[in-house]
């Protein structure tokens, strides 16, 4: 994919001609996307195979705006951190959102319309420019079906909007359903290069299995 991990998920996460949200714990996809793409430009390094903790190595510019923003505040939060609590601060990050869909407006691919509501002012982020998007769930599509070689960030945005429920908002049906066992098997790492980069991928997903289900069972308890 020509866009970052975090970039295909925020336009997932908007409906085309409105901007308005859709998906569930985008926050976390967001930030499993920006990790997962940190680990691969070799800003953060996995401690051991088991990928349960990572150092951070590098906080040199990354040349995208949205991902040098996540690592100062990986920086803050100081090295040798579990990919959970690294997630978790950065979907805990006031704007983050906001911050990724401003990147795509600077890149020409969003653009902003101000909404309100009697007291109430908000934002989306429609689409200026559809052929990102539609060049990327293309790619996505064949991917999906094994057409194509998974690249890792193949891998890791496939599994991100999987479990976040993106997959469901900008698939065919039929396309997931007879794909169902291979989605599972991307999620799970058992397809795709280079296994140190899986293993550290696979943390991060299983970091927003965790912490979208402690943010579930948060809200059934107070309900």
């Amino acid at each position: 994919m020509t866009l970052t991990i975090p970039e295909a998920l925020m336009l997932l996460s908007r409906k085309n001609d409105t901007g308005e949200k859709q998906g569930q714990f985008v926050e976390y996809a967001l930030a499993g996307g920006a990790l997962a793409e940190l680990v691969l430009r070799k800003r953060l390094v996995p401690q051991d195979e088991a990928a349960k903790k990572f150092d951070l190595v590098d906080t040199s510019p990354t040349g995208d705006s949205f991902l040098d923003g996540c690592l100062a505040v990986l920086e803050s939060k100081g090295s040798g951190r579990t990919a959970t609590r690294y997630v978790r601060c950065l979907a805990g990050k006031s704007k983050l959102m906001r911050e990724q869909a401003k990147s795509l407006v600077r890149k020409g691919v969003l653009e902003e319309r101000e909404k309100s509501f009697l007291i109430f002012n908000w934002t989306n982020y429609p689409e200026r420019d559809s052929a990102p998007e539609a060049l990327m769930v293309q790619h996505l599509e064949k991917a999906i079906a094994g057409d194509i070689a998974l690249s890792t960030q193949d891998r890791a945005a496939i599994a991100l909007a999987d479990k976040t429920g993106l997959l469901r908002k900008n698939f065919d049906k039929a396309l997931l359903s007879a794909n169902k066992k291979r989605i599972k098997s991307i999620a799970k790492g058992a397809e795709g290069p280079t296994k140190a980069a899986m293993n550290a991928i696979d943390a991060v997903i299983a970091s927003i299995a965790a912490s979208t289900a402690a943010v579930a069972a948060a809200g059934a308890s107070s309900g």
